[in-house]
């Protein structure tokens, strides 16, 4: 009986060392994960604060355009009216030109 009742408890304290085996890896391996998620937040707040400066470079990028646009609309405007006038200069010289040819 002794000897069964010692196999039982070589028994036991093979599984209890197995388990105690398997609750060590399984904490490596969480404290490996756990490290990976501590990595992967810092480049994620890396990543977002670089997302931030590329929204702020484009803002700013899109004033500089509107600016742009403007500036173009106001430069356009005189030349359209130079045109204009060179236009109804031509108009008169023609005129004047035709007139003369048919004295």
């Amino acid at each position: 009986m002794t000897e069964r009742i010692q196999h039982t408890m070589n028994e036991i304290r093979a599984k209890a060392l197995e388990i105690h085996n398997e609750l060590v890896q399984e904490r490596t391996k969480n404290q490996t994960l756990h490290v990976q998620i501590l990595e992967i937040e810092d480049r994620l707040k890396s990543a977002k604060l670089i997302e931030n400066e590329y929204l702020a470079a484009i803002d700013q990028l899109k004033l500089d355009l509107e600016v742009a646009k403007n500036q173009i609309i106001e430069v356009s405007a005189p030349q359209n009216e130079r045109n204009e006038e060179q236009i109804d200069e031509l108009v008169k010289e023609i005129e004047y030109c035709i007139g003369q040819l048919k004295k």
